[in-house]
């Protein structure tokens, strides 16, 4: 077995023990640990190759919307600047256990030596403590009489807001140059004769009560425990909707 096999199988333990339970300080270590192990492990320039990028595809995403929810192309930007990789939006098709067939968001990870495998379970267990920060937000909001348009809006506000507020604890890990040089290769061979285009994003939209939704948003994002105890200094930039989509 490969040392890089060795690693992957490590982090794979470690993030499904996060998966699997909802203790978040499980989660907290298990997502430091992955980052610290893709940066120590990381191939260098003269050792890349095409054959070293590999991907891995999340086909359980929270919204299957036609134009991409803010939050939701964030969460994966910030993924992606975690981890070294690039991502897109794509389609498949679902069949439920009935035969009924539909069809469904795809996300895919890119990346070398591993790192898109960790990108995707670092992406499921943030998705699944937004998702339950989200509705414990919500729990308080459908105490009072508040119209379902003005629900559905603060949540999204308070979704882009905790993405914002998870970014400040998550250490950015960019590809170099030439790791970059080779990803945008890669995924032009990737797409040969396919469409590709930017991802069309939808923003939360305005209403009663938005901007303190996205505070609480931000607070949790940056002080829910399932991220307390991550390295790394707070990130400056700004995040901003990423990936493309796959027409």
């Amino acid at each position: 077995m490969s040392e890089n096999t060795k690693v992957i199988a490590r982090i794979r333990r470690l993030m499904a023990l996060g998966t699997r339970n909802s203790n978040p300080h499980e989660a907290a270590r298990a997502v430091a640990l992955a980052q610290r192990l893709m940066q120590r492990h990381g191939l260098t320039p003269d050792m890349l190759s095409l054959h070293d990028i590999q991907e891995s595809v999340c086909q359980n995403l929270t919204s299957n919307a036609e134009k991409v929810p803010a939050w939701l192309s964030s969460l994966a930007t910030v993924v992606c600047m975690a981890t070294g990789c690039r991502c897109w939006f794509g389609w498949h098709i679902h069949t439920s256990c009935s035969g009924v067939k539909s069809v469904r968001r795809s996300l895919h990870f890119y990346g070398f030596s591993g790192r898109a495998e960790v990108a995707l379970y670092i992406y499921t267990v943030l998705q699944r403590q937004l998702r339950a920060d989200t509705d414990g937000q919500i729990a308080g909001y459908r105490k009072r009489r508040i119209l379902k348009n003005t629900l559905r809006r603060r949540a999204d506000q308070f979704r882009e807001g905790w993405v914002s507020g998870v970014w400040q604890v998550l250490q950015s890990f960019a590809p170099s140059e030439c790791e970059n040089s080779m990803l945008q290769r890669w995924l032009a061979q990737r797409h040969t004769g396919d469409t590709l285009g930017n991802v069309n994003v939808r923003a939360a939209g305005k209403c009663r009560g938005d901007r303190a939704a996205r505070v609480a948003g931000w607070l949790a994002g940056r002080d829910t425990e399932v991220h307390q105890g991550l390295t790394g200094a707070q990130a400056q930039q700004q995040i901003t909707a990423g990936g493309c989509t796959h027409e």
